[in-house]
């Protein structure tokens, strides 16, 4: 089975256009009771996604937590939204003037508000459709149904974006890598973006400047999680005892490797 390119099966939306990596700006909205916040990112680059990465802290956890390690991806947050925020809007300030304008800009806005403004950018603009995971028949291409919610509007909807990641064969080596990566996740992410970059030869159902992305903007302008979530199906396959390896058919990463953070917005309104 391949991903579903005609759209969500429970709506049947159209994914026939192409996601638009280079789109300008990304927003995110939420409430908090009567009151609506948005916040305006500019376009994000790998940049963003190698400094969130690198600001993820994993230490081994606490005794009797049952966990094997602790993540900390809440500085990371703050790393990828300082970078990236343009404007928000919703928000009071004291003497009236616009929150972009003060100098304690973007510290000024609610850490809370921040953490979950910067959920919910990962969550939509990275979200997968459900069980549309698949290998090509060939074992070396991944497709998946992509979807974005920006939440602008409750007419409009999500958008469905059937899309394949096309890679040369992984040697052993690669294999290896992947499996020291793998032990180590979610603090190796960078290591996931550098195989697939290695292995990525082409990709179909994205577009730069209007145009489908070439191969050569592959490592530039694909979104990093969408290189992570690639390149782990890919070698994930590898381990699927199909006993018909040459025929397309589904594949279920694990949770690990597609959840999110979120946060709860907190009710304070006003800014310093």
């Amino acid at each position: 089975m391949t991903a579903n390119t005609t759209g969500n099966p429970e709506q049947g939306s159209n994914t026939g256009k192409l996601f638009p990596l280079d789109a300008p700006e990304f927003a995110v909205r939420f409430t908090n009771g009567a009151k609506i916040f948005r916040h305006v990112f500019r376009r994000i680059i790998a940049a963003d996604w190698e400094a969130y990465y690198a600001a993820i802290i994993v230490e081994p956890a606490d005794e009797g937590s049952g966990k094997a390690v602790s993540i900390d991806q809440d500085g990371a947050s703050f790393v990828f939204y300082q970078r990236a925020i343009l404007r928000v809007e919703g928000y009071q300030t004291r003497d009236g003037r616009a929150p972009e304008t003060l100098p304690t800009w973007p510290d000024c806005v609610p850490q809370e508000h921040r953490l979950f403004a910067i959920g919910l950018l990962v969550q939509n603009m990275c979200s997968i459709a459900k069980d549309t995971f698949g290998i090509g028949a060939d074992g070396q291409s991944v497709s998946f149904v992509v979807v974005r919610d920006e939440g602008e509007s409750p007419t409009v909807g999500k958008q469905f974006f059937g899309v394949t990641h096309h890679f040369s064969m992984p040697t052993a080596e690669h294999h290896r890598r992947f499996l020291h990566a793998k032990s180590k996740f979610p603090a190796t992410q960078r290591q996931f973006v550098s195989l697939y970059d290695e292995l990525a030869v082409c990709a179909d159902g994205y577009s730069v400047g209007g145009a489908p992305i070439a191969p050569e903007q592959l490592r530039r302008e694909m979104c990093s999680p969408h290189k992570l979530f690639a390149v782990a199906a890919l070698f994930l396959s590898f381990d699927d005892c199909d006993p018909e390896p040459h025929r397309a058919r589904a594949i279920t990463l694990p949770a690990a490797f597609l959840r999110n953070k979120t946060a709860t917005p907190p009710p304070r309104l006003e800014m310093d």
